[in-house]
């Protein structure tokens, strides 16, 4: 236990003077007295420390004697002739100063104390302590000598000191220069190369050897361990310093292989191996060690690896014998084919796969072919454990030792059934879709062509079915494709049944079913495309989800509708597209009609790809008023198209196709920039100041990410978003509606205001009005036409103003027409309203001719 002293008030901080050239020395002995209380100063050389002390004497100096510059007892000696520093106690704490003549002499050179390195910490604080408190004052000297005498004693002690280290490093030498001999020898044997670290300066030496398995010549490494790091491979270089680590805090010996890159680019194996060197206080002061390239070895272990892997890995049956046939080893492949464990089979002999269709003649003739060719290989059928027999690809290789005799037969045996299940399950899956186990396009093509041809010779009837799932993209988009592929399915199995065995329902790809009703007319055909709208109409039941899903059909019938698949597909097609466009779920027959209509359809679709190109698209604007005070409120932004030989094209004309082809995403960016861009311009011009409404399309929201578009409109045009205004269908708030939920949140944050066009004509419910962040309801023009001479007209859009007044929304009324519909809305309490009794669409250039000739809108 650590004594404890009871200081003097005055040398509770006392400062102590250490002088010591060794750091770690001087470290640690500061360490101690700081710890206790103390004030430490520092000095590296006797010079040094006479300089800090007259600046400011200390109270106690502890100082070594062997040191540069000016060593301890020319440091006593001028301390003590010193008037201001002669009282100050000076001790001695050496390691090399360590015999009694030592000692007398410092003591006569008028030293306060002796002490020899390393001390016990408690006795040397106990030193210390006395030094401190000392109440008499030395005398300068304990030998009454002159200064000759004196410098003899000094000399003489130096030279015995010199002598002794002499003889000391000379026997040191002698068995380093053994010791190096034996090393050199043993490390040439092993070309290994040597290397030396100093921990404490950084310096790396390496032998001529160390510095050829790096590639290099020794000249060339300039001892610094950010250089040496550079050669080491990067992938290895954290586990060789993490081996270090742990070998320093552990005390272990180090060992760890890692690849270094020579200059030219190579890349070898090294084994390292080394040890750390501790000072007297355990601190780590040098690392030594030795390495050798172990590439070829590496790469041997690499090969085997492989080799074993390959093995064991392998899909293909490896046996290995002995040249008696006894197994030695089999691989998983192997026990996976024939069931047996590889413990059991292992000492048998091969002839135990044999089975009884072979007669010994035939394995007789193997083993011929195997002395002479040293190879065999053909089909033949092995035997199992339980007994059942396989058809087998057996390939027999010898293999030979050293003389050239044959020590060993390697065999590798393909299970053929496996692959002719494989090759089964490939012919069924060129025919069949994977997903509902139905026909797939070319089972279909083949089969229809075999029933048309039998329809022609018999004079018979053949019926095509397009069937499409109504909003099944909806199901995929908001529950996921293993719910939708559940749906499929189940409609797949539904269509099944309600056909006959010489029908076909094929899935023709997506949500798209194809069914071939043989020796089927229009009747029939219609008879069974009723029990599918019927059977499709009853729920589904996926992943917890009760989901119905309606169809719309377009059936086209042989001979009347074409004679040929391609022609009938065509047509069924057109009246698919007809059934979705009258309001889906149900079916429609192709007609003459139809074709016209569709061909029509085509030609606007293609002109419709190169017509935003062309810039044949223009934003009418149409006013919104306030019905209060008649102030202009804003405007809707509503698309026209430009045909350069057909002229203006209605929106209800080519806005389904765009809906379907999926040219309404990129056609609804360019109105988002257009409104915002001319907003913009009306108010850099002082026109006006108002919303631009802007509608936006259940694609749209699907699609595209509808937030970005509308931040970078309003970013490229700087339009303030309280001047934007989105309109959207009530069918649009119904499809996944976590989704747009989202959506709508984040275009309210961007600060634009949202309605609900064509309110009323929907799902119109309280429910999700209350859910979705809408500011605005729009009354259906089908209400306002009917408001002055229909009471249920008047009583739906009343209730639609009360409703939205209850939960605070604005109300807006569209399609007025007359003077008496805008007087009854503004009875009602509406807010605003359009249509043609205030003023028509109009382009934007009209638009600042009319608000000039109209001042006070």
């Amino acid at each position: 236990m650590r004594p404890t002293f009871n200081r003097l008030p005055n040398l509770a901080m006392a400062r102590i003077l250490i002088v010591d050239d060794r750091e770690e020395n001087r470290y640690l002995l500061q360490a101690l007295l700081e710890g206790n209380g103390y004030l430490v100063d520092v000095a590296m050389d006797g010079a040094e420390a006479l300089v800090v002390a007259r600046l400011s004497p200390p109270d106690l100096i502890i100082t070594d004697i062997l040191m540069p510059v000016m060593d301890g007892f020319r440091l006593c000696r001028e301390w003590k002739l010193d008037p201001r520093l002669q009282n100050v106690p000076l001790a001695f704490y050496t390691a090399t100063y360590t015999d009694s003549k030592d000692e007398a002499y410092a003591l006569g050179l008028g030293a306060d104390a002796f002490l020899t390195k390393p001390a016990d910490p408690d006795e040397l604080l106990q030193l210390v302590h006395e030094l401190l408190h000392r109440q008499t004052t030395p005398a300068r000297s304990q030998f009454d000598i002159d200064e000759t005498v004196e410098l003899k004693e000094y000399n003489a002690v130096l030279i015995q000191k010199l002598e002794q280290k002499i003889d000391q490093l000379e026997a040191t030498s002698f068995r380093a220069t053994q010791n190096e001999e034996r090393l050199s020898l043993a490390l040439e044997v092993e070309e290994a190369g040597i290397w030396d670290w100093d921990t404490l300066s950084g310096v790396i030496i390496w032998s001529e050897r160390h510095a050829q398995l790096f590639g290099m010549r020794l000249a060339d490494f300039d001892g610094r361990y950010d250089s040496f790091r550079r050669w080491v491979h990067p992938d290895d270089i954290g586990a060789l310093e993490n081996a270090m680590v742990t070998a320093r805090e552990q005390r272990s010996d180090y060992a760890q292989d890692f690849r270094v890159v020579w200059p030219d680019g190579s890349v070898h194996w090294i084994a390292g191996r080394g040890r750390f060197l501790y000072d007297a206080q355990g601190k780590p002061v040098r690392m030594c060690g030795v390495i050798v390239e172990i590439t070829e070895i590496k790469r041997n272990e690499e090969q085997v690896r492989l080799a074993a892997q390959v093995f064991e890995s392998s899909h293909e049956a490896i046996v290995i014998t002995d040249n008696r046939g006894d197994i030695i080893t089999v691989n998983s492949a192997f026990c996976d084919s024939t069931g047996y464990r590889p413990e059991e089979i292992k000492g048998s002999n091969a002839r135990l796969l044999r089975t009884p269709d072979k007669d010994e003649e035939f394995f007789h003739s193997i083993w011929n072919v195997l002395k002479k060719n040293k190879h065999w290989h053909g089909e033949l059928h092995n035997l199992r454990k339980d007994g059942s027999t396989y058809p087998a690809r057996l390939s027999i290789s010898a293999v030979g030792d050293d003389r050239g005799e044959t020590s060993h037969y390697v065999a590798i045996i393909t299970d053929l059934s496996t692959y002719k299940e494989a090759e089964d399950r490939i012919q069924y899956m060129a025919y069949f879709d994977a997903l509902s186990n139905l026909p797939n396009r070319t089972l279909l093509r083949d089969r229809a062509t075999h029933a048309l041809a039998a329809a022609r010779r018999d004079h018979g009837h053949l019926a095509v079915m397009f069937l499409d799932l109504d909003h099944f993209k909806t199901i995929n988009d908001s529950l996921g494709h293993s719910v939708g592929d559940q749906v499929l399915q189940t409609v797949a199995k539904r269509l099944k049944a309600l056909v006959r065995e010489v029908d076909t329902v094929a899935r023709y790809g997506g949500d798209e079913f194809i069914l071939l009703l043989a020796d089927s007319d229009a009747k029939g055909a219609a008879h069974v495309a009723q029990k599918i709208v019927e059977a499709l109409e009853a729920p589904i039941e996926a992943d917890n989800h009760s989901l119905v899903v309606g169809a719309s059909l377009g059936i086209s019938c042989y001979p009347a509708d074409g004679d040929s698949f391609e022609t009938l597909m065509k047509n069924a097609d057109i009246a698919l597209f007809r059934a979705k466009s009258a309001g889906r779920n149900h079916f429609q027959f192709f007609t003459q009609e139809m074709d016209a209509s569709a061909h029509d359809r085509l030609e606007l679709e293609v002109a419709l790809r190169g017509a935003l190109h062309a810039q044949q698209f223009e934003l009418y604007y149409q006013p919104k008023f306030n019905l209060r005070d008649g102030n202009l409120v804003g405007f809707e932004a509503l698309l026209r198209w430009h045909h350069p030989q057909r002229g203006m094209i209605p929106p209800a004309e080519f806005i389904p196709i765009t809906e379907i082809n999926g040219m309404i995403v990129p056609l609804g960016v360019w109105i988002m920039h257009e409104a915002c861009r001319q907003a913009k311009e009306w108010q850099n011009k002082d026109i006006c100041n108002v919303v631009v409404a802007v509608n936006l399309s259940a694609a749209q929201i699907r699609q595209a990410n509808i937030v970005k578009t509308v931040q970078m409109a309003l970013h490229e045009s700087k339009l303030e978003a309280k001047y934007l205004e989105l309109e959207l269908t009530e069918s649009l708030l119904l499809e996944n509606v976590d989704s747009v939920l989202v959506q709508l949140r984040q275009l309210k944050e961007l600060g634009v205001t949202l309605s609900i066009d064509d309110f009323g004509t929907g799902y119109s419910s309280l429910s999700y009005l209350k859910r979705f962040p809408i500011d605005t309801l729009k009354i259906d023009k089908s209400f306002v036409r009917n408001l002055s001479d229909d009471a249920d007209s008047r009583a739906i859009a009343l209730a639609i103003v009360s409703m939205a007044h209850s939960l605070r929304l604005n109300v807006i009324a569209e399609g007025v027409e007359d003077a008496a519909q805008a007087h009854v809305l503004s009875d009602m309490g509406c807010d605003e309203a359009q249509g043609f009794w205030y003023a028509r669409p109009m382009p934007a250039d009209q638009v600042e001719v009319w608000l000039r000739s109209n001042p006070g809108e």
